[in-house]
């Protein structure tokens, strides 16, 4: 069986080809440092309610605001999370056991590996409807708090 040097060139092209494509695609196929093991993140849940009062509105907007411009880099790098959730839907009932909810809260939860840690309702935020600069950094210390335990 003869083989047409032609032939042999492509073979010889493609394994070439193969071999220099194949580590630069592999690596992109790797596991991001958010997937690691090891893998801490911070999710700030704001709940709320059907029914949404001025200070409910409020407090959303202050929490927002805290977290957006406070933690720009870690909301951009995935170490941090916001959610707004309305617990009353079926599908977010759970939240009320899970949380201990009574009312509309903003809650910090830890997680490592996807799974929580620990949670803390901060109840503050009520209290500090009327002092934007206090709330601002009440929120801030809090979650500046939990992302230090990463």
């Amino acid at each position: 069986m003869m083989i047409h040097k032609p032939f042999l060139n492509c073979i010889l092209i493609i394994g070439l080809a193969a071999a220099v494509a194949y580590p630069a695609l592999t690596a992109s196929a790797q596991p991001s440092a958010m997937s690691k093991p090891g893998t801490h993140k911070v999710i700030a849940y704001y709940f709320h309610t059907n029914t949404r009062c001025s200070t409910c509105m409020k407090i959303e907007a202050y929490s927002k605001e805290a977290i957006e411009k406070g933690f720009a880099e870690e909301l951009r790098n995935g170490t941090l999370e916001m959610r707004i959730i309305n617990y009353e839907k079926p599908e977010h009932r759970h939240f009320m056991k899970d949380y201990k909810l009574v009312s509309k809260s903003l809650v910090l939860v830890n997680t490592v590996n996807g799974k929580q840690t620990e949670w803390t309702n901060l109840k503050m935020v009520w209290q500090l409807t009327g002092r934007k600069d206090a709330f601002l950094n009440y929120v801030r210390r809090e979650v500046r708090n939990y992302l230090a335990k990463g």
